[in-house]
């Protein structure tokens, strides 16, 4: 995956935006639809967007919806990303995505965490 940053920094807690370009087909042999395209960078919203330390917290994500109201047109995905956190040991990432043309849809996903062990 290629990936162009478009707001906020990665590297740092909180909302971020990026760009998002597959760099390989998902399945050899086989075209890559927009739709698919489209789910593959979703799965980056939490990376994206963190808001606790991979050094001191595991994450999973345990799903992800997304909703299409149209399928991107081009190559990149563009995802604009805010990560909710709760003391349960759950989050919520939301993802508002965007094509060339404009917004295509939203990608949820949840997720399960948990303070690393201490050694």
């Amino acid at each position: 995956m290629e990936t162009r940053v478009a707001q906020g920094d990665p590297s740092q807690a909180g909302p971020s935006a990026a760009w998002f370009r597959l760099t390989v087909p998902i399945a050899q042999g086989a075209p890559t639809s927009p739709a698919m395209r489209a789910a593959a960078a979703s799965d980056f919203g939490n990376g994206l967007s963190w808001v606790l330390p991979a050094s001191r917290y595991l994450f999973a994500n345990a799903d992800l919806s997304l909703h299409l109201h149209r399928e991107p047109v081009g190559e990149w995905v563009g995802l604009l990303s805010g990560t909710e956190v709760h003391g349960s040991g759950t989050g919520i990432t939301m993802s508002r995505l965007y094509d060339e043309m404009g917004p295509i849809g939203i990608a949820i996903q949840t997720l399960l965490l948990r303070e690393r062990a201490t050694k």
